[in-house]
């Protein structure tokens, strides 16, 4: 969904609504509202309370924050804001401005506002905030692409986001932490989307690399290249689907991100030494 608002720059502006289930607001943390926006600097909000928490990233430009009881905060690019919007909202574009931001609640989003706002406050830095962003991004993704992620997954990137942001900026040992935690994230994105084209040049940006650097990288976290990594997480899924369902070759071939059946059968063939369809008889023998 577009937005509508004044000072919000339309066509690179984006958000999505989410309603969870009555068993899931029970149980988990979950997003009631997210997206990705550009303001124009003098956009401003004043709300009332809304019954959720507001936390959002800065990527580029500079936010004033009025919290009821304290002083004008001023929040600059790479800073979280983590906002109790129980309570009437109030903020500022200051400079032109892009932000990522979800509004969030569930079973344990006060206890975790009024941890990480007593120990942090209201804006904040973390030791790997790519860890939290790139959490966030997965959750917009999701929706981006017409589906929606489970509530299981979605509580868990938003416990990991808000944990996150429950440290502090010098809590652990910087770039060999951030380079640990994007290399992990990059794994799960090859596995959570077999079925795109991946390349490295966008695997790179991700980890917010230069290609030739995250390659070296990523062969140091897991002892292959991206490309092999994606080539045998793509074998793996469709080994799983041979043995355990009877979906066909073409089936497989889309959910896996195999370009043809007559490629999937010569790289399974080259990797396996047997063809899909003898794998599956073999495995259920």
């Amino acid at each position: 969904m577009k937005p509508a608002e004044r000072n919000v720059v339309n066509e690179q502006s984006e958000h999505y609504r989410y309603r969870p289930t009555n068993s899931g607001a029970k149980v988990f943390l979950y997003p009631e509202w997210l997206g990705t926006y550009r303001y124009l600097a003098g956009y401003t909000l004043n709300r009332g309370p809304l019954d959720n928490f507001l936390l959002f990233f800065i990527r580029s430009g500079r936010f004033a924050i009025d919290v009821p009881g304290k002083d004008r905060i001023i929040a600059h690019a790479g800073d979280f804001v983590l906002i109790d919007c129980y309570e009437p909202q109030s903020y500022e574009a200051l400079t032109d401005s892009e932000v990522l931001w979800i509004h969030f609640n569930g079973i344990s989003a006060r206890m975790y506002y009024d941890f990480i706002n007593e120990r942090a406050g209201n804006v904040f830095s973390t030791a790997n905030s790519q860890f939290a962003v790139n959490r966030l991004r997965r959750i917009g993704d999701g929706f981006r692409g017409g589906g929606r992620i489970s509530e299981p997954v979605m509580s868990r990137y938003l416990t990991d986001i808000l944990t996150e942001c429950a440290g502090s900026a010098d809590d652990s040992p910087a770039e060999e932490s951030a380079h640990q935690y994007a290399m992990e994230d990059v794994q799960d994105f090859i596995v959570a989307n077999l079925a795109q084209p991946l390349t490295n040049d966008e695997l790179a940006d991700m980890a917010c690399m230069s290609r030739g650097y995250f390659i070296k990288e990523f062969r140091k976290a897991t002892g292959t290249t991206p490309h092999a990594f994606l080539v045998k997480a793509r074998m793996d899924a469709a080994k799983r689907l041979l043995s355990k369902t009877d979906v066909s070759l073409k089936h497989i071939c889309a959910k896996c991100g195999f370009s043809s059946p007559s490629a999937f059968c010569l790289a399974f063939r080259n990797a396996e030494g047997m063809t899909p369809l003898e794998y599956r008889r073999s495995v259920r023998v």
